[in-house]
């Protein structure tokens, strides 16, 4: 089986077919069916722990608080949990390429090979082909935990969880008034974004001050930040243990090797570009909250006239879905290839990707490498007022559907989603209930 298998989403029906088929899928899984949430019978702990097993051990405690702060910061390092419980939720059964773990803080801007800033997702560790509403469901769950997180009125909050499902449907409409290319084409630089969404003048001035910040985020400016100059006047990583620490000879010699490889999947002309750098520092370096505790490093790469290059090198785990009825228990072994799909998935659902994204695999590890902090830039939800929030939740919620109109089998979803706000209704329902989910499994990691 391919890293990314594509078989179950490509069609050769019309895109009136596909919709026709979509309105009938309605008949198996009413609205009222996709809105019930079915408690599932498990140990969160038990899946919990065959993740960290798979990490970082010294970095395990930092992981631990980091995921403590609060239920939404735990949702967002606990995927495998809500991924077990979907598969055995009703389903739509339509499968597209999704992003695996859309939720709120998995947005950001980043820059274009053309120095565009865009807004996009920007996840991809979970990505694979699944039911299109486990992105949906993921990301509504995620706007009322950050909700209340900023303390927002819950009556409110479920109103804005049924709009951002009526955004959704409604950007996924104005696709299909696109054609095929058309929709492969689609523009996601932030003027775009808003225009698209129609986002409100605050939103506006909020976004144009996270542009300027985010321009300013180049190689250069990563390397004043990241890095201090050695007695023999070379660049190397500042560290700061157990979070950045420098490796050891093997690692560092394992990690050329497979940055050769690396190089044999990018681009030709990026790969052109690389030849004009070698490598002069290795930093382990966790970020995040969902991946923290995996490896993760970042290369400085000194070029020919003294300029400098960071790439971040991601061990691409294989996917959370752990123990469910339809999927295996996760293991290392699975991982051999988790690179390959996890850049595949990213080049489809992405309007556009970083030009240095590709993967390699040293021994039974995977890895896939992206530039670090080019122009990235994220919104920091928690200092959003309503009105931003609101606008943003929605903006996300459009994003998404612009992601995955990209599989051949999007048609089936506009026509299963219809125009129908009953539709917005049973998903916030089901979103508000799994939130108790999350409170539940929370308190219980808490206390474990």
């Amino acid at each position: 089986m391919p890293p990314l298998d594509l078989t179950h989403i490509r069609q050769h029906h019309t895109v009136a077919e596909l919709i026709a088929l979509g309105k009938a899928r309605r008949q198996a899984t009413s609205f009222e069916q996709l809105g019930v949430f079915t408690p599932v019978k498990r140990n969160a702990g038990d899946y919990l722990r065959h993740v960290r097993e798979m990490l970082v051990p010294e970095l395990l405690p930092l992981r631990r608080e980091r995921m403590s702060a609060s239920a939404f910061a735990f949702f967002r390092g606990s995927v495998e949990l809500m991924d077990y419980d979907l598969d055995y939720q009703a389903s739509t059964e339509i499968p597209a390429v999704v992003c695996g773990d859309a939720h709120l803080g998995n947005f950001g801007f980043y820059a274009s090979p053309e120095r565009r800033l865009v807004f996009d997702l920007n996840d991809f560790d979970e990505a694979g082909v699944h039911p299109w509403e486990w992105d949906l469901r993921r990301l509504l769950v995620s706007i009322f935990l950050a909700a209340r997180d900023s303390n927002f009125k819950p009556k409110k909050v479920e109103k804005l969880v049924q709009a951002a499902s009526a955004s959704y449907r409604d950007a996924l409409q104005r696709m299909f008034d696109q054609t095929t290319l058309d929709r492969f084409y689609r523009d996601n630089e932030v003027q775009a974004v808003l225009n698209f969404g129609g986002a409100p003048e605050d939103t506006a001035d909020l976004i144009a001050g996270l542009v300027k910040k985010a321009q300013k985020r180049n190689s250069e400016q990563v390397v004043r930040k990241f890095t201090v100059t050695n007695s023999r006047g070379e660049r190397q990583f500042k560290e700061n243990a157990p979070r950045s620490v420098h490796v050891d000879r093997q690692t560092t010699h394992d990690l050329k090797v497979g940055i050769q490889d690396y190089l044999l999947n990018v681009r030709t002309d990026v790969a052109l570009l690389l030849s004009q750098y070698e490598v002069t520092d290795i930093i382990r370096h966790s970020v995040g909250v969902g991946s923290f505790g995996s490896l993760c490093y970042l290369v400085l790469l000194t070029s020919t006239d003294g300029s400098h290059l960071v790439l971040q090198i991601k061990e691409a785990l294989p996917t959370r879905q752990v123990g469910s009825r339809s999927r295996p228990a996760l293991t290392a072994a699975m991982e051999l290839t988790e690179g390959q799909r996890i850049v595949s998935s990213q080049r489809i659902l992405q309007a556009t990707s970083d030009a240095f994204l590709g993967y390699f695999q040293v021994g039974d590890k995977s890895f896939y490498v992206r530039q670090f902090r080019d122009m990235k830039e994220s919104i920091d939800i928690p200092t959003l007022d309503w009105g931003q929030f609101q606008a943003y939740a929605n903006t996300c919620a459009m994003i998404l559907a612009k992601a995955h109109a990209q599989s051949p089998t999007a048609a089936m979803i506009r026509g299963y989603v219809g125009h129908s706000t009953k539709f917005d209704e049973a998903m916030a329902k089901w979103a508000a209930a799994y939130v108790t989910q999350v409170d539940n499994d929370y308190q219980d990691f808490l206390e474990g």
